[in-house]
């Protein structure tokens, strides 16, 4: 592929240049289709010496409906699969007339001579108008261009987070347009939300991978039969660039999740849609007789090593950044991505240096799972990706448990200091404490084992390592579904919060809800409970105090150095008796007490050059785990010398700091206290002064 030809349906002076990729295909027909899809016109495309078969043709409008046959062997031993009788998705269509929903048509199976065309979903032809998109949508291209230590990132399905919400006009609930709604924008803004990471919206096919019973569907989205087009549950592309224009008006980023390690064509028994059909052996990975290789879990691995998967990376991402506006994307399973040919991890191969381009030349974020399923773990490896952490997420589930020897592992997270081991000097973790795969953060605390009977699987699906337990009482539940929030929000790296935590959401102990389109997965924003608007009220505190505190939201990695302008550590780990932990308290494995002291100061030392001068309040963090009863935790002086202060206890109780300047712990808790500097406490003087006058003003 030498010569850079656009692939898809493109604008060529009046006329449209249709182009696709096949290697090994020995004719392929372009099929125009009348708007109720019941004429059929078939025209030959010409192979140039690049394998792109291409035809340019007049008179074609915009919404023109079309798509591809290819013909050439079948021969599932060399990894070709050619049928004419079936209809092919052009890979790189912008639009698709429909989603596919009748998965159990015998049509779109590749083993038969049935014509696909009456299922398989038409490519829709796009015309880009930039000058009106500027007008009709004036923040569209106007992105926040968050720093990412201030990025607060909510992970949200797009019909679960509206479909039950009656503040939500009906018609749009389950919508794009949903979420520029002025009441949802407001609700993001008010839990301080900087980033909206939407889960897959490009149009999927998991139909076939699921037993279709009780009205089981591919809620989540994660197979996907092309990378551009939206998929049509969800409203149209207007609908998609209104959502961000009004999202990025208020200040608010729109990132995407995004599938390149596999998609919705599954085994050689089921179904053929697009890329399958079109040069297997030039979209997914292939052993040497020819199989499908499934290095995924999921169905049919992609190999992004190839030419024409390296122009959909590009293409398909630079398309949302330039054309819909799109500020971020996080990529499933990025570390099988980026696996090579061989199924050897390469950080920089060319997925890696695909990704790093586009976040570079189109300014965006990008994050993502460093593992693969094949069951290599490349965290702090994958360079310039914001890595998702789910060793955070353990460790906090297993402290908040009651877990033994979990102290060592969690200061690590906490601090940021688990990238201490690659050499980072800042941390590049996404913190969480539960997403979209696994528990809720309320059903951690609320079940043993997972409850997955209502996918139909016989509850084999699904994590059975989930870190959960059941609380003695809700009391205790939503205790530790605050403190675990507490402690993935304020630690050092990015926080994300998964869409219905901050209401103590519950799918009743599903941890893998992938085909539960319903109220298992919907939030419910109707009767909330005193305790569930309580947990609402902390989250948006916690946002709050990240915004305000550089100190914490930061994502300097503490190395333990002095201070020298206050002779104090950056960071010092505090025992119950006030005093620095030494070695052989790392050691004690039935200690279930965390605590910190974070110097306000501590940025002096920082080798990052944006950290500098960025002075703070002293901080002190109080973490309790299972104790079996109360204690008395004596506080170390403060490095600025004056004195702590209680910011918030995820008990709920107002306590003060006794006389001999200790502070009561409970079981499960969470407590921040605070050292202002000094120019604070002179504001909160003149602050007071002020008042103080004004009020003898009206007396």
């Amino acid at each position: 592929m030498k010569k850079r030809v656009l692939l898809g349906a493109n604008l060529v002076g009046n006329s449209v240049r249709f182009s696709v990729f096949s290697e090994h295909a020995q004719k392929i027909e372009l099929c125009l289709f009348s708007a109720d899809e019941k004429k059929e016109t078939r025209i030959p495309l010409h192979k140039d010496e690049n394998n792109i078969w291409s035809v340019t043709l007049s008179d074609i409008k915009e919404n023109q409906k079309y798509g591809y046959r290819a013909y050439g062997e079948f021969d599932p031993a060399k990894g070709l699969y050619f049928n004419p009788n079936k209809l092919l998705i052009d890979p790189f269509a912008r639009d698709l007339s429909d989603s596919i929903t009748d998965w159990e048509n015998p049509a779109i199976s590749l083993t038969n001579d049935l014509d696909s065309a009456v299922v398989v979903p038409k490519s829709v032809v796009v015309f880009e108008h930039p000058e009106e998109d500027l007008n009709r949508y004036p923040y569209l291209h106007k992105k926040p261009q968050t720093q990412w230590k201030d990025t607060i990132i909510y992970e949200a399905n797009v019909k679960g987070f509206s479909a039950r919400n009656e503040k939500i006009p009906e018609e749009i609930r389950g919508k794009f347009l949903a979420f520029a709604h002025p009441s949802t924008i407001q609700y993001l803004k008010s839990l301080g939300i900087t980033h909206l990471e939407l889960m897959p919206v490009t149009t999927t096919c998991g139909g076939l991978q699921l037993k279709k019973e009780k009205g089981l569907s591919d809620y989540w989205g994660y197979n996907p039969v092309n990378h551009f087009a939206l998929d049509k549950r969800y409203g149209s592309r207007e609908d998609f660039k209104t959502m961000v224009n009004e999202l990025h008006k208020a200040g608010i980023e729109v990132g995407l999740d995004v599938v390149y390690n596999h998609t919705g064509e599954f085994g050689m028994q089921h179904n053929l849609i697009s890329y399958k059909g079109l040069d297997a052996p030039n979209y997914y990975r292939l052993s040497d007789n020819g199989e499908l290789i499934n290095t995924t879990g999921c169905g049919n691995s992609m190999n992004v090593n190839t030419p024409v998967m390296n122009r959909i990376l590009h293409d398909s991402l630079s398309y949302f950044a330039d054309s819909l506006g799109v500020d971020g994307f996080r990529f499933d399973l990025a570390g099988d991505c980026a696996l090579d040919s061989n199924t050897r991890f390469d950080p920089n191969g060319a997925f890696m240096q695909i990704i790093r381009r586009i976040a570079r030349e189109k300014k965006v974020k990008i994050s993502g799972e460093p593992w693969s399923a094949l069951g290599g773990y490349y965290r702090g490896q994958m360079e310039g990706l914001m890595e998702w952490n789910d060793k955070h997420k353990e460790a906090v589930r297993r402290f908040y448990r009651g877990d033994e020897n979990v102290v060592p592992e969690l200061a690590a997270h906490i601090s940021g200091g688990e990238g201490l081991y690659f050499g980072q000097t800042a941390s590049k973790y996404i913190r969480f404490v539960a997403v979209h795969d696994g528990f809720t953060a309320y059903d951690v605390v609320n079940y043993n084992e997972k409850n997955n009977w209502a996918n139909n699987e016989n509850n084999n699906d699904g994590s059975n390592d989930n870190h959960s337990s059941v609380s003695p009482d809700q009391n205790i539940a939503f205790r530790r579904v605050k403190s675990m929030m507490s402690a993935s929000i304020l630690s050092r790296g990015i926080p994300l919060i998964c869409a219905g935590d901050e209401m103590a959401h519950t799918q009743y102990g599903n941890n893998n809800a992938y085909c539960q389109d319903n109220e298992l997965s919907w939030l419910n924003w109707q009767n909330l409970s005193k305790e569930q608007r309580d947990l609402y009220l902390q989250i948006r505190r916690l946002t709050a105090l990240r915004k305000n505190h550089p100190n914490l939201a930061n994502l300097d990695v503490f190395s333990g150095q002095i201070v020298p302008s206050n002779n104090r550590k950056d960071i010092e780990w505090i025992r119950a008796d006030g005093q620095e932990m030494q070695e052989g308290d790392w050691h004690n494995k039935e200690n279930h007490i965390l605590a910190c002291v974070i110097n306000g100061k501590s940025s002096e030392i920082s080798p990052n050059p944006s950290s500098k001068k960025n002075n703070d309040d002293d901080f002190m963090i109080l973490m309790c785990g299972n104790t079996y009863g109360f204690v008395d935790f004596k506080l170390p002086p403060s490095p600025n010398g004056h004195k702590w202060e209680l910011v918030f206890d995820t008990t709920g109780a107002h306590k003060k700091i006794n006389d001999n300047n200790t502070y009561t712990l409970e079981p499960y808790s969470y407590v921040l206290l605070t050292s202002k500097k000094e120019q604070e406490r002179v504001h909160e003087r003149t602050t007071d002064l002020y008042l103080l006058n004004k009020q003898k003003q009206r007396d």
